[in-house]
């Protein structure tokens, strides 16, 4: 494959290390995704919801990542059970759920991004613009609490919200001041 990636496209190395890495990244980031679907099968409309939310913030703020995608499933898997199962028996009445959710945007904000170890630096620029961006995802989600009535679509990306904050929080304690710049070992 590789030799046929240089002399067909004329490719260098480079390239084609980046190409197996994007590859490797989708592949895993879509059987986890898969996965978690048949194990979540009874609530599918409700975790599709919550995996919509998780991506569009996780993607503006980043957070704690997994060395390995055993780690990282078992980690996927646990913050969806959370987000769909358990934390939606806790009741909490909406104008509170909001109270969180604006708590959570501020943080968000302040507080992310926080990357991988392996992610290259940001730009003072793409710091300000996903941190605009979780800020306005948010931001959407209050509004649709406010306008919609409750409901466990609504329920479990509020959960997702709040934990999808707190492991923010973790990871940027646990990168000490560094939060959206790689570490050099």
């Amino acid at each position: 494959m590789n030799e046929f990636l240089k002399e067909q496209y004329q490719f260098s190395d480079y390239q084609i290390a980046v190409l197996k890495y994007f590859g490797k990244t989708v592949a895993s980031e879509v059987s986890k995704l898969l996965i978690m679907g048949f194990v979540f099968r009874k609530q599918l409309d409700v975790y599709a919801v919550a995996v919509i939310v998780m991506m569009l913030i996780r993607t503006a703020t980043g957070g704690l990542h997994c060395k390995r995608y055993l780690s990282c499933l078992m980690a996927s898997c646990s913050y969806m059970f959370l987000s769909l199962i358990l934390l939606p028996m806790i009741p909490i009445n909406k104008v509170f759920q909001m109270i969180l959710l604006f708590l959570c945007m501020l943080c968000n904000y302040y507080i992310g991004p926080v990357t991988s170890a392996v992610h290259a630096p940001l730009s003072e620029n793409c710091v300000k613009r996903v941190r605009i961006q979780a800020f306005l995802i948010i931001f959407f989600y209050i509004t649709l609490m406010y306008i919609i009535p409750e409901c466990p679509h609504l329920t479990a990306g509020f959960w997702v919200i709040i934990l999808h904050t707190l492991q923010l929080i973790a990871a940027r304690i646990i990168k000490k001041g560094e939060p959206y710049e790689s570490k050099t070992y």
